[in-house]
C-alpha cells in the first residue's frame, strides 16, 4: 500500500508541474475521446515511469486523450510498423524507436518510406512539435536529417549517451585517486583492481555493437567497415582489457548494472545514464552510492582524432505514415519533448533531456551527472542510419567479437583478428550485394558508409 501512494503522490506532483503549462492546450482539444496507442522501448525501471507516472500525468490534463503503451524491443517495432503501414491498419500512433533502428523505417523496403513526413509543405507539424531550444548535439541530429533525406521523418526525445562508472571505495583501495583520464591509465587501473574488475556489455547484439562502435571511433577507426587499422586497434585493446573481464560479461547487456554496489565489479565501462538514481538510490541488494563511493565521467580519451567521442543513443519520435488524429498524437509528442516532461524523465530515470530548456531549475540531486552528461555529449557521433544495420551488428558479434574476444581462438594474434576482420567485412559486402543493392556494395567496399559526426 505505501508503493501505491509514492505513486499517486509522484503523479499529484508531475501533474501540477505540468498542468499550468499545458492548460490552455488542452481546452483547444475537441471533445472526440481518442486513444492513441504508444510504442516504445524501455527499460523495466524506465517502463514504471511512463506508465506509473508520465501517462497517468497527460490522461489527467487530457482526459479525451487515453494513452494505449506497448513496450516492445526496437527492432520488434520495426517489424510491426511496417505490418501496419501495409495493412493501412495504423490507426493513431506514435513511436519512440531507438536511433540505431530508425533508419529501417524511413528507407523502407523496396523504396518505401514508413513515415510521415513532419515538415511536409502541406501539413508542417514539426515546429509545433519540436523544443524551440534542444541541446547542440540534437539541432545538429535534425538539421543532418533534413539535408540526408529531403524531409524530417523524427524528432529527438531521449539523448542517450554512454558513461563510464567506477566504484570509488574499491579504486582508492589500491591507490587509484581518480578516474582514468586515457586508455593507458585504464588498462593499469583495471590490472590494479584485478581479475572480474571491469563489466562490459558483451552479451551479444545492439549493446556489444554499441559499446565497441565507441572505442573504434576513439581509436581512430570506421566501425562499419571492420577491418579499419583504428578498429584493429581498438579490438585487440579490448581483447587485453578483457583478461580483467567480470564473467558476466559475456552476457553483459545495458540491463546491468547493479554489481558495481555489490562490488563484483570496480569499473562499469560504459553504460547509459538511467542507472544513476538506481544506483544512487541503492535497494536491499547494495547500499545507495554518493560522491564517495561512485565516479561517473565521460570516460577516458583515446588516440585517435576523435579520441573523446561519444555515442548518441536513445530514441527518436516519429509518426508512422497513415496515422489518424494527428491532433492527439502532437499533443501528446507536445508534452513528452515539453521542458517540464523532459527534466522529470531526466530527474527520475536518469535520461538525458534534449530540450534545452530542462536544464534549468535542477535539483540539488543532479548537480553531479548533468554536467558529466552535457560534456560527453559536446563530441558527438551517430552510427549511420542504414536499414541494414541489424545485420552489421549481427555479422560484427558473430565474426569477430565471439571467436576473437569471447573464444580467444587467436589469442590475441594480430594476423588472426585482421584474417577475422577481412573475413567480415567481406561478408558484409556479399550481403548487401545480393540483398540490397550493387550500388550499396560498392558504397560499401569503398569506405563511404561510416561514423557520423555532426
Amino acid at each position: 500500500m505505501a508503493a501505491v501512494w509514492v505513486i499517486i503522490v509522484i503523479v499529484v506532483a508531475v501533474v501540477a508541474g505540468l498542468g499550468g503549462y499545458y492548460y490552455g492546450k488542452s481546452q483547444a482539444t475537441t471533445n472526440s475521446k481518442v486513444t492513441v496507442t504508444y510504442y516504445d522501448d524501455l527499460a523495466s525501471s524506465e517502463e514504471g515511469f511512463m506508465t506509473n507516472v508520465l501517462i497517468p500525468a497527460f490522461e489527467s490534463i487530457y482526459p479525451n486523450i487515453q494513452i494505449n503503451y506497448q513496450n516492445i524491443a526496437a527492432d520488434t517495432m520495426v517489424t510491426k510498423i511496417q505490418a501496419l503501414v501495409q495493412g493501412n491498419d495504423v490507426g493513431t500512433t506514435l513511436i519512440a524507436e531507438d536511433n540505431l533502428d530508425i533508419g529501417e523505417l524511413i528507407y523502407g523496403t523496396n523504396g518505401q518510406n514508413y513515415l510521415m513526413n513532419l515538415n511536409n509543405s502541406a501539413n508542417p507539424i514539426a515546429p509545433d512539435i519540436q523544443p524551440a531550444n534542444m541541446i547542440p548535439s540534437m539541432t545538429a541530429v535534425v538539421n543532418y536529417e533534413q539535408s540526408a533525406f529531403g524531409g524530417q521523418y523524427f524528432i529527438p526525445f531521449r539523448a542517450n549517451t554512454p558513461l563510464v562508472w567506477l566504484n570509488a571505495t574499491a579504486a582508492k583501495k589500491v591507490g587509484i585517486t581518480g578516474p582514468p583520464s586515457n586508455f593507458t591509465d585504464l588498462l593499469a587501473d583495471a590490472n590494479l583492481l584485478g581479475p572480474t574488475s571491469v563489466q562490459f556489455q558483451g552479451g551479444a547484439g545492439d549493446d556489444t555493437a554499441t559499446e565497441m562502435f565507441q572505442w573504434d571511433v576513439q581509436f581512430g577507426g570506421n566501425p562499419m567497415v571492420y577491418n579499419d587499422f583504428g578498429d584493429l586497434q581498438a579490438m585487440s585493446y579490448v581483447y587485453n582489457l578483457s583478461k580483467d573481464f567480470n564473467p558476466g560479461s559475456a552476457q553483459g547487456t545495458y540491463e546491468q548494472y547493479s554489481g558495481l554496489g555489490t562490488g563484483a565489479y570496480s569499473i562499469l565501462a560504459y553504460q547509459w545514464p538511467y542507472v544513476y538514481p538506481l544506483l544512487t538510490g541503492g535497494n536491499d541488494s547494495f547500499p545507495a552510492l554518493n560522491s564517495n563511493s561512485l565516479w561517473v565521467y565521460p570516460g577516458p580519451n583515446g588516440t585517435g582524432a576523435h579520441a573523446a567521442a561519444h555515442v548518441i543513443g536513445g530514441d527518436v519520435l516519429a509518426i508512422p505514415s497513415g496515422a489518424t488524429n494527428l491532433w492527439a498524437i502532437q499533443l501528446f509528442a507536445q508534452y513528452l519533448l515539453g521542458a517540464k516532461a523532459q527534466q522529470v524523465l531526466m530527474v527520475d530515470t536518469g535520461n538525458p533531456a534534449v530540450n534545452a530548456a530542462a536544464y534549468q531549475n535542477l535539483p540539488a540531486n543532479q548537480s553531479v551527472i548533468d554536467p558529466v552528461i552535457l560534456a560527453a555529449l559536446e563530441n558527438p557521433v551517430f552510427r549511420p542510419p542504414v536499414p541494414w544495420i541489424e545485420t552489421w551488428v549481427s555479422t560484427f558479434y558473430n565474426d569477430i567479437y565471439t571467436p576473437y574476444i569471447l573464444e580467444g581462438q587467436g589469442s590475441g594474434s594480430w594476423s588472426s583478428l585482421v584474417s577475422d576482420a577481412n573475413a567480415a567485412n567481406s561478408a558484409m559486402e556479399s550481403y548487401l550485394s545480393s540483398s540490397v543493392s550493387a550500388s550499396a556494395a560498392s558504397t560499401y567496399a569503398s569506405g563511404g558508409y561510416g561514423p557520423l559526426y555532426v
